[in-house]
């Protein structure tokens, strides 16, 4: 068959047309495209009309409409994505993922096919309501989160089609020409193409407390992120003036956009408790496998009928694994989070309200964490003989700064905080301003770095010290001005001048000054930050600061805030230091500066990989990957999103101090998990001891599997969840945490199982045999001796694991669900032994009243055998 290129159409193929060849015609040319130009790199080191030209825009007119719509087909729409909130098919299958439920499953399994319907069907109820309880739980915390988030609509300022307009910022595209002006939030990755005096908030995003300059002229192309003034990144705001520029990176190819695939990127790692649960579900699988293997392997050597077997082997499964645990253990950080979230912090994630008692080093964002995010006047120098009320009041008219009606600050954050001073001072700047208008001003500039205004016939100036302090006049202020700078102060000169006359110039007013003083400004500590830190110290934990900021900024907070060693490492410092010298510098260092996004995420590892257990508090972008790493990421709810959606708690007040409540917090419940971990685990024993006892000495099992199911629904929760709610002693915050990997379940509190579990099984097999021997009681009747006496053996331990030392008794009218709990118990059990359907169902029968005596008398041995020796000690030692 020939090639199309090698084919003639004869004439009679095409009626009225004339016959053409195609043989070895050329092709056609191609189509032309519109022209997508790729997106600049590093726009912030090259010249605005270089990356204009690369964007192939025009910043006069803008970009065409049909322009616009094919360069959003190219890079979608300028949204970050994230979370649409919980899936519950993520959450659902957390709770299944788990090798107990796999055991019970397994269990629920085998009984439908030996024919133990009842028992099966039992089993998978336990599961359902496990289940149920953990997703409900996990859900419902999820959604509070989403609940949190703030979706607003934000509108853009655009070029296009040579006319202005206004649009869903959404809807830019790389080469947009947008315009921004004080007060409004960058829509998108911009390189400026001019600017009047234009200065930028990007503590969100680089950690620097104070408002950036930004203009036209391109920087190194390896500045760092905050230094790049050619720039303005997308959720940062602007302070103060107004500008222009290109737009040059649009959704995920912003700068916040970048940081939010790091946060993404972050290994996302398990709770302690977590980890350590995981490992007891594994090992209790192994012992199931291996226990039930061995006892229908010896039941079958023995020649037992295969189904008997094979029911001993699911009355083992069910009684060796703690069906109650993962609902309790659920429960149990839910009630935490919930106290937490009394206490204004909101817990995303369960497991990270233990996580937080088991921390070591809290590394603490500086700006909007241990500080308020908010500039304020912390030291004046007044030149000798000046009122101070003069440099208030100039302070206050030469000022473009404003508070609103609802007391939130209007402008840039410094003249702000000159305001609030001179209110504080007694000067009354509102009226000041009413009673004064501005004849003449000149507006602050980033190059000559001041500010005039002339009010009734005054001058009124504020600026950079080395600006207006002249040092052969004012020598002394001027070496006072660079030590408060060293400081980490932000330094303002207020200065003035009798009015020089209509004809004078610009710089003629700046002329002649008289100089009244000097402002230094900083972003302040929190209130309860010193605190804090001291009782977060006290209780071994380490706080260590990673900030953006620069490195005197943040020595000088963290020498406010009691944080010792305030020797500043720097980003710049750490990119020189290898994977050895980082190990060195994160176990001696304190304060980090001048750090990336990429250096916080770096320490985090580092920390960890010492066997640290971390948490990492911020506010801002830069944040959300350290956060994301973190063993328990905690966010400010009035930061952005992306901290937010990245951290496991959100601190709702922004109170640092809240973290510290959080850690005893998380103290306590691990306390408690191991309380009631001793008690349910020693019933767990204790069952399978007796089941393995019957299989060995060849007699039947002393409870049925339906007794065993029973008992661990009704003992496993109630009495296992009431100590989880024991009160936290005051001796949590006053010793170090736990080291690193510690198990839940340790050697201590293991010894104290297998002795707890061995009373309450030789209760048990004491009680059977007395029934069957003795008291020649039938199957039924033997095992419910054995089910009231173990029953009531292990209820009363409860008080055996309320301390490790001393009376269980004492203190235990503070724990009033205790006492429920075992209310409701005993009549859960009651009603076991006495609705007789409910006793049919279970296998239990009447008892004579002997029987009855003897198994309540052995039911209170195994309390009796741990607090007679305690009250004797306690009682030597008196």
């Amino acid at each position: 068959m020939p090639r199309p290129c090698d084919a003639t159409i004869p004439d009679a193929t095409i009626p009225g047309r004339i016959a053409v060849s195609l043989t070895r015609m050329p092709p056609p040319p191609p189509t032309p495209t519109p022209r997508e130009p790729d997106l600049p790199d590093r726009p912030h080191a090259r010249s605005a009309d270089e990356v204009a030209g690369h964007l192939d825009v025009d910043v006069d007119t803008g970009l065409a409409s049909d322009e616009v719509e094919q360069r959003r087909q190219r890079h979608g729409r300028n949204e970050l994505g994230g979370s649409d909130g919980p899936s519950w098919v993520r959450l659902l299958w957390e709770q299944l993922a788990n090798a107990v439920v796999v055991l019970l499953l397994a269990a629920a399994v085998v009984g439908f096919v030996v024919g133990d319907v009842v028992e099966a069907i039992a089993i998978l109820v336990v599961l359902v309501i496990n289940t149920v309880v953990g997703f409900v739980t996990e859900y419902r915390a999820a959604k509070s989160m989403q609940s949190l988030r703030a979706m607003m609509h934000t509108e853009a300022e655009v070029e296009r089609d040579d006319r202005r307009d206004e649009v869903d910022a959404g809807e830019l595209v790389p080469g947009d020409v947008v315009g921004v002006e004080a007060g409004e939030q960058v829509p998108a990755d911009v390189r400026v193409v001019e600017g009047e005096d234009l200065r930028v908030e990007e503590s969100g995003l680089t950690g620097e407390s104070e408002p950036v300059d930004k203009s036209v002229e391109e920087v190194d192309e390896d500045a760092p992120l905050g230094d790049r003034s050619s720039m303005l990144y997308r959720g940062t705001t602007v302070a103060a003036g107004r500008g222009r520029g290109v737009t040059t990176g649009t959704g995920r190819d912003t700068e916040m956009g970048r940081i939010a695939d790091l946060a993404e990127d972050a290994q996302d790692t398990k709770a302690p408790l977590q980890a350590g649960l995981d490992r007891l579900s594994r090992r209790l699988a192994v012992l199931v496998v291996v226990g039930a293997i061995a006892l229908v392997g010896i039941g079958l050597l023995r020649g037992d009928d295969f189904a008997e077997v094979t029911e001993v082997a699911v009355a083992l499964a069910i009684a060796v694994v703690p069906e109650g645990l993962p609902a309790v253990a659920t429960l149990t950080l839910a009630v935490g989070m919930r106290r937490m979230a009394a206490g204004n912090a909101l817990v995303r994630r369960l497991p990270a309200v233990e996580t937080l008692g088991s921390t070591t080093i809290v590394s603490s964002d500086k700006t909007g964490t241990l500080t308020r995010d908010e500039m304020a006047v912390v030291a004046v120098e007044l030149v000798d003989g000046v009122d101070g009320d003069e440099v208030w009041r100039a302070a206050a008219l030469c000022n473009d700064g404003d508070v609103d009606p609802d007391g939130d600050p209007v402008g840039d954050s410094t003249e702000v905080a000159l305001l609030h001073a001179a209110s504080d001072h007694g000067v009354d700047w509102r009226d000041l301003r009413e009673r004064h208008s501005r004849d003449r001003e000149v507006p602050f500039n980033s190059d000559d770095k001041r500010m005039a205004v002339v009010v009734a016939g005054t001058v009124y100036v504020k600026g950079a010290p080395e600006v207006l302090v002249d040092d052969d006049r004012h020598a002394d202020l001027a070496e006072t001005a660079r030590d408060m700078a060293a400081d980490g102060l932000r330094v303002l000169a207020v200065a003035r001048r009798d009015d020089p006359g209509d004809d004078a110039t610009d710089d003629d007013l700046f002329d002649s000054l008289d100089v009244l003083g000097l402002v230094g400004m900083r972003d302040p500590a929190r209130d309860t930050v010193v605190d804090a830190i001291a009782t977060l110290d006290r209780a071994g934990v380490r706080v260590v600061m990673v900030t953006g900021d620069r490195p005197d900024t943040a020595a000088a907070i963290a020498n406010e805030v009691g944080l010792a060693d305030v020797t500043a490492v720097t980003g710049a410092e750490l990119a020189e230091m290898s994977d050895e010298e980082l190990a060195e510098a994160v176990a001696t260092t304190n304060v980090f500066a001048r750090v990336s996004p990429e250096d916080k995420l770096r320490i985090i590892e580092a920390q960890q990989a010492a066997g640290e257990v971390v948490a990492v508090t911020g506010d801002g972008v830069n944040d959300a990957p350290a956060l994301s790493q973190a063993d328990v990421g905690v966010a400010m709810g009035s930061g952005t999103d992306v901290a937010r959606d990245a951290a496991d708690v959100v601190l709702l007040d922004d109170d640092f101090q809240t973290i510290e409540v959080a850690v005893e917090e998380g103290r306590r419940i691990f306390e408690n998990i191991r309380r009631f971990g001793q008690f349910l685990f020693s019933w767990h024993i204790a069952e399978v001891a007796v089941i393995t006892a019957s299989v060995i000495g060849g007699f039947a099992p002393p409870l049925a599997g339906l007794m065993i199911l029973w008992n661990n629904l009704v003992i496993d929760v109630l009495p296992s969840f009431a100590l989880a709610l024991e009160p936290s002693g005051s001796e949590v915050m006053r010793h170090p945490p736990r080291p690193p990997g510690t198990p839940v379940i340790g050697a201590t509190v293991l010894r104290r199982i297998l002795t707890q579990a061995g009373l309450v099984a030789g209760v048990g097999l004491a009680a059977f045999a007395i029934g069957t021997r003795w008291l020649e009681l039938d199957a039924a009747g033997a095992q419910t001796m054995t089910f009231v006496a173990m029953s009531l053996g292990q209820v009363l331990t409860v008080f055996n694991a309320r301390t490790d030392h001393g009376s269980g008794f004492a203190g235990a009218s503070r724990n009033k669900w205790l006492w429920l709990a075992l209310a409701i118990t005993a009549v859960l059990e009651a009603a076991a032994l006495g609705v007789p359907w409910l006793a049919d169902v279970l296998g239990l029968t009447g008892l004579p009243a002997n029987g009855w005596w003897i198994a309540l008398g052995l039911g209170l041995v195994p309390l009796l055998a741990v607090q007679v020796p305690r009250m004797v000690t306690a009682a030597r030692d008196d």
